[in-house]
């Protein structure tokens, strides 16, 4: 009895199983469709190079043209805005003269109206033609607000172009790249048909003002400096003097012997004052150039 009871309940298992295999249901999966990447935000690029107009060496002045970048887009964005200009101002002319011409019509109406009222008082017309004359003044008068609403609409449609175009026009400007400032070229880095980025140094200049130069005197000298002191400049490895000069600023404290130090394995442990001497009109130096400064200590 027992096993009978065992049996039963076996097969009732295995007919719950089937029924749960049977319940089952299939899923379909969609084709992908959409990929997701990683990204950063970088600048544009500011333009191409198109013209080259300095050298290194040469003097500008404030203003001068150094580079010209390619301005094709630009030029046509404002030429574009310059049309829409045109137009625009053209349909103003064309609103004006039909507010104009329907000031003159509104007139002739309330002049119509006016004599159909004095006949009306005297029984000379009927009520319905001072009716219908007053409607063709209303309607009149209706249409002129109509047209100075168009009028304002289209002004304010122009000053928002003329704000377009001043865009524009400083767009275009910026591919002019100008001197800030009077000096000396002393590098341009891109060339012509490269890229170039916003933000990048196109030209490196000197400003235009005497040049001075930067010396270190050892510290054993240090608390004989003083502004003023004369000094004959040599260009090194020459013993002639190239010009004259004087002290214009010293450092208030001592520093490490780095400033011009040839070799970063100097090891001397000597500290220098740093100090700025003026050079006369006569000394023909170029920036960068190593000299040596023999003071004339007090």
């Amino acid at each position: 009895m027992k096993k009978l009871f065992m049996g039963c309940l076996l097969l009732l298992l295995l007919v719950g199983c089937g029924n749960k295999t049977e319940n089952r249901v299939s899923v379909e999966v969609s084709p992908v469709t959409v990929a997701v990447g990683i990204g950063k935000i970088v600048p544009p690029v500011a333009g191409i190079v198109a013209e080259i107009v300095v050298a290194t060496g040469d003097k500008v002045k404030s203003g001068d043209l150094l580079i010209t970048l390619d301005n094709t887009d630009a030029s046509l964005a404002l030429s574009e805005i310059n049309s829409r200009l045109a137009t625009q101002q053209k349909s103003i002319q064309s609103a004006k003269l039909m507010k104009e011409q329907g000031l003159i019509r509104l007139r002739e109406e309330e002049r119509k109206l006016n004599d159909a009222r004095e006949l009306f008082a005297a029984g000379a017309v009927t009520g319905e033609s001072v009716r219908n004359l007053q409607n063709g003044y209303d309607l009149e008068r209706q249409n002129q607000e109509r047209l100075q609403n168009d009028i304002v609409l289209q002004e304010s449609q122009l000053r928002e172009i003329v704000s377009q175009k001043n865009m524009r026009s400083e767009e275009l400007s910026r591919t002019s790249l100008r001197a800030p400032m009077d000096g000396i070229v002393l590098d341009v880095l891109p060339k012509k048909g490269e890229a170039v980025d916003r933000y990048e140094t196109y030209v490196i200049l000197a400003p235009d003002v005497p040049l001075i130069v930067q010396a270190e005197i050892d510290e054993m000298f240090s608390n004989r400096l003083a502004l003023g002191q004369s000094c004959e400049i040599r260009v090194a490895g020459n013993p002639q003097p190239v010009g004259k000069g004087e002290i214009l600023s010293i450092s208030p404290d001592l520093k490490k012997k780095s400033l011009f130090s040839d070799s970063g394995q100097d090891l001397q442990d000597r500290r220098v004052r740093e100090i700025e001497i003026s050079i006369g009109k006569d000394a023909n130096l170029l920036i960068d150039t190593k000299v040596e400064c023999m003071i004339h200590l007090n």
